[in-house]
C-alpha cells in the first residue's frame, strides 16, 4: 500500500509540474506576441497570479501582494514588448525579471520562492530547447 501511495504522489507531482510548465509556456507565448497576445497587462497579471496561487499555494494575505507585483511588471513589460532592438529588449527583460524576483522573494516563504525559482528554471530550459 505504501508503494502504491508513493506512486500516486509521484504521478500527482508529475502532472502538477506539467500543468505548471504548460501554463507558464502558454503565458509566455502570449506575452511574446505583439501586445501580449491581445491580453491587457491586467489580464496577464491576473492569469499569472492565479497560476502562482495554485502552484505555490499562496495564502490569502500573499495573493494581493503577488498580484500587485505581477501587475507592476506586466505594465513595465508592455513597453518592452514594443522595442525593436532584440538585444536591448532581452537585457531589459532580464533586468525587470531580476527586480520582480527580488520583490516576490519578500512575499514568498523560503519554500515558495525555491519552488518558484525551480519552475522558472524548468520553463527557461524548455523554452531554450524549443528554440533549437
Amino acid at each position: 500500500m505504501k508503494s502504491f501511495m508513493i506512486t500516486i504522489a509521484r504521478n500527482v507531482k508529475s502532472r502538477l509540474l506539467l500543468s505548471v510548465c504548460l501554463a507558464i509556456i502558454g503565458f509566455q507565448v502570449n506575452a511574446q506576441q505583439p501586445g501580449g497576445g491581445g491580453r491587457t497587462p491586467e489580464e496577464r497579471a491576473t492569469m499569472l497570479t492565479e497560476m502562482m496561487k495554485e502552484q505555490l499555494s499562496l495564502t490569502s494575505a500573499q495573493e494581493p501582494k503577488v498580484k500587485a507585483i505581477n501587475l507592476k511588471y506586466a505594465n513595465k513589460m508592455q513597453d518592452v514588448r514594443k522595442m525593436t532592438d532584440t538585444a536591448a529588449q532581452r537585457k531589459l527583460t532580464e533586468s525587470l525579471n531580476k527586480q520582480k524576483d527580488g520583490e516576490l522573494k519578500t512575499v514568498f516563504t523560503a519554500d515558495q520562492f525555491k519552488n518558484y525559482q525551480k519552475l522558472m528554471a524548468e520553463f527557461k530550459a524548455r523554452r531554450q530547447q524549443g528554440k533549437r
